[in-house]
């Protein structure tokens, strides 16, 4: 069985409005990529029981990288598809990364879904 599950992810960065003491409002987003590649890591949940399935999202180190960010604490909000960013310390919204539902042939080949993905 396959270990990765090769993906592709839109890209969003936030304008962000206002500052710690207040809050912070999103005033608008920006695309900076789309169909950018993405590799993830496989892991079996629930393994051994007839529950068991697998399941595939991005590390921080991965989400550090595609926005740029610095060595902080992130906060991601989401699920297999969709994951909001921010910083965890003061909840500063950084941005958003949307998974495109196209997998590769490798992926599918033995059956890969993510969780509103069915794979052909």
């Amino acid at each position: 069985m396959a270990k990765f599950l090769n993906t592709t992810w839109d890209l969003w960065s936030y304008d962000v409005w206002g500052n710690r003491r207040d809050g912070y409002d999103v005033n608008d987003r920006s695309n900076f990529g789309r169909d950018v590649p993405l590799r993830l890591r496989l892991v079996v949940n629930n393994a051994g029981t007839p529950r068991e399935f697998l399941s595939a999202s991005p590390t921080d180190t991965q989400i550090r990288r595609l926005f740029g960010l610095r060595r902080f604490r992130l906060e991601t909000e989401g699920d297999d598809v969709n994951i909001s960013i921010s910083r965890s310390s003061d909840g500063y919204p950084i941005g958003e990364m949307g998974a495109n539902p196209r997998m590769t042939p490798a992926a599918t080949a033995f059956g890969a879904t993510l969780t509103g993905f069915i794979a052909p």
